[in-house]
């Protein structure tokens, strides 16, 4: 069985790739997918939870190192890519995925399904996925040379 480390990708990743599914589904499949409003919600939704759980885990666990540590060299441009978890960046990140979670099922409850509800939905979880990811890259102004 992994460790609650091995799986800390996920706190980012989820969030992220979950926005990510629906939004290629919404630009192939424009009318369907505004129909689905629901499913689409209840999807986001658990991405959302799962990275909260998972960083409320590593907060309460007092957990931290490494997840990951890439260098990518692009076109003669070296960038250094890696995720690191603390105890600070785990209760950062679980506040956050919370706050976006609330918002999350509040907009679900009170807002009309009108055309924008899905894309909304989308922006709200590819914007937690990019919070997550800024809260848990470290120093990101020692990223770039």
């Amino acid at each position: 069985m992994p460790s609650l480390l091995d799986i800390a990708w996920l706190i980012p990743f989820a969030p992220f790739a979950g926005a990510f599914f629906v939004l290629i589904l919404l630009v192939s499949f424009n009318r369907t997918m505004n129909r689905l409003s629901k499913p689409v919600s209840y999807w986001l939704i658990a991405c959302v939870s799962l990275s909260a759980v998972i960083s409320f885990a590593l907060f309460d666990k007092k957990l931290s190192g490494n997840v990951f540590d890439w260098d990518l060299n692009i076109a003669n441009f070296q960038y250094h890519l890696g995720l690191y978890i603390d105890n600070l960046s785990s209760l950062i990140s679980a506040i956050s995925c919370l706050m976006v979670l609330l918002l999350m099922i509040f907009s679900y409850f009170s807002s009309d399904r009108n055309k924008g509800y899905v894309l909304y939905f989308v922006s709200l979880g590819l914007s937690c996925g990019a919070l997550l990811f800024l809260v848990l890259s470290g120093s990101i102004l020692h990223s770039f040379p």
